[in-house]
């Protein structure tokens, strides 16, 4: 069974169908979901063609599982009220031994952004719905192209219009765009392993670089830095324990970067890491920002953010940071944890196999 999906023109016309009726439905402003700014009719196949595309594509490679069955997506048209009110899974009924029913379960899709770090369903989804799966699917062309040529509405156009005035011949066709599922798993599973990033929390970048060493090359510290902890094998913070001091895994606690002068700086509730090594944290302490410098090499792991191998006579960063920027927030709430950690998990967990999730989903649904 493959978990790749290649469209036809009848996909295309049935989501083109949805974005004129969606368009021109009275009830629907101008404003885009997140409400940035006036949208358009170009606006509005920008945003809905790639997810209602992988939408149909999951739909049917799901059903490639089991035949017999049918699954429809969901391709109503609701008011803003509705949309508010509701929380519909993504498809919307199953066609079974010609009865066409509701789904039993909730599978909520969403498309893969290759440089997606966090992954995960809506706060209130896991609020709601508990017996559901989460799929991300990604959207690609099966060509050489640049990445500006792999333009999705430009392909489209490039096979509806038939025009010597316009020339889009650079652009990729439709025909080489295909969907493939990448990860699956059910909503307990966030549940159990996530983080709830709740509306007016920051989202913190979920990597930890090499900074500047804070050693001068003759051992001594660089100017405006302090030692806030010593985890090092001569460290008064080692126990006398005859056991390899390197070994010992230590509780450390990671902060937030302070988003203004006066905020007080806070450990989230995620800010907990284990560590093995032997190592430094060290603060500059005019920015009040931590970093984390290691003697020998340094394993250090948290739930949601995964494990990271850190170089012996080396400095990294140990606070986070805000994706948003300072001073701006989160404006919704969310079930995550960061597709490096969900790529560990993946790895050590068979019940997370592809395959089998399908499986699993074609049987249930």
């Amino acid at each position: 069974m493959t978990s790749t999906y290649i469209f036809d023109n009848d996909d295309l016309y049935k989501v083109l169908e949805f974005v004129v009726n969606y368009h021109l439905n009275p009830t629907k402003g101008s404003r885009g979901r997140t409400n940035q700014g006036k949208r358009s009719f170009g606006g509005e196949l920008d945003e809905f063609i790639p997810g209602k595309l992988i939408e149909i594509a999951v739909s049917k490679i799901l059903g490639t599982f089991k035949p017999q069955k049918k699954l429809y997506p969901d391709f109503e048209i609701y008011s803003n009220k509705e949309v508010g009110d509701r929380a519909d899974p993504d498809i919307t009924s199953v066609l079974e031994e010609q009865n066409k029913r509701p789904p039993n379960l909730f599978l909520e899709i969403k498309r893969l952004d290759p440089d997606a770090r966090w992954l995960g369903p809506r706060g209130h989804q896991l609020k709601e719905i508990h017996n559901g799966y989460m799929i991300h699917a990604s959207l690609e062309f099966d060509d050489s192209r640049g990445k500006k040529e792999r333009d999705v509405t430009a392909s489209i156009l490039k096979l509806l219009l038939n025009s010597t005035s316009i020339n889009l011949k650079n652009f990729s066709n439709f025909s080489d765009l295909k969907a493939k599922i990448n990860f699956i798993y059910p909503f307990s599973y966030i549940q159990e392993n996530g983080q709830f990033f709740k509306k007016g929390s920051i989202i913190p970048e979920n990597d930890f670089p090499e900074s500047q060493l804070v050693f001068k090359s003759d051992g001594s510290l660089r100017k405006g830095f302090q030692i806030v902890k010593d985890f090092t094998t001569s460290g008064d913070l080692f126990n006398s324990s005859k056991l390899n001091k390197t070994e010992i895994e230590h509780q450390v606690e990671m902060k937030i970067e302070k988003q203004s002068k006066n905020d007080p700086q806070t450990t989230p509730p995620y800010g907990k890491w284990k560590i093995k090594g032997s190592f430094l944290i060290v603060k500059k302490v005019q920015y009040e920002k931590e970093f984390i410098h290691c003697q020998e090499p340094t394993i250090m792991f948290n739930k949601i953010f995964g494990t990271f191998n850190l170089d012996a006579g080396k400095t990294y960063r140990f606070h986070f940071k805000n994706t948003l920027g300072k001073g701006t927030f989160k404006g919704i709430d969310d079930y995550w944890f960061s597709k490096k950690r969900l790529l560990e998990l993946i790895e050590t967990d068979e019940s997370l196999e592809l395959e089998k999730q399908m499986k699993t989903i074609i049987e249930k649904i």
